[in-house]
């Protein structure tokens, strides 16, 4: 098992190859380094299953950053998707059927306005939930809270972004 010092000159060693060639995947420089950091933490993480002196390593270094970008930028689409789907949902409870000009930016930007005002548990839970699509029981085991908790975070989390978007007015 590699020591902390050890990791930390492979990071430095490494490091500026996994930014290169994730850099064609991220959208900005705060996305790139986020990325580049996840990457090396699922590393640390990892680090007493892998072979850090294999000659493949490099190989796999490079093949967990794109799989990491992948699964990013999936994650971002189904964010949109997501977005999409409640956009209509609201259109919906507003009676506005035929309301062509639904600001798509607007929504959005409240979304992520409301995002802060949520506890840092209960967004968690949240964001789990909705945009990487897991189930109560995985999000429980993941925080290390029960079920019941869960649903506790997830239901003031919606509640919250209810109440930011009651005087939203697609019109």
């Amino acid at each position: 098992m590699l020591t902390h010092e050890e990791f930390e000159q492979l990071f430095d060693q490494h490091v500026d190859d996994v930014a290169a060639f994730l850099y064609s995947y991220a959208a900005g420089k705060a996305q790139l380094k986020d990325w580049v950091q996840e990457v090396f933490v699922k590393l640390w993480e990892s680090r007493d299953q892998i072979d850090f002196d294999h000659p493949g390593f490099k190989s796999y270094l490079f093949t967990t950053a794109r799989n990491h970008a992948l699964k990013k930028l999936h994650q971002e689409k189904r964010y949109e998707e997501w977005l999409d789907r409640h956009l209509v949902r609201l259109t919906e409870l507003h009676g506005k059927d035929d309301a062509p000009d639904v600001n798509l930016s607007a929504i959005k930007k409240i979304h992520q306005s409301a995002l802060p005002q949520i506890s840092e548990r209960a967004r968690k839970a949240y964001l789990l939930s909705r945009e990487d699509g897991l189930t109560y029981p995985e999000i429980a085991e993941i925080m290390g809270v029960s079920v019941k908790t869960v649903e506790a975070h997830i239901s003031k989390a919606l509640q919250i972004l209810r109440s930011a978007f009651k005087d939203y007015s697609p019109e």
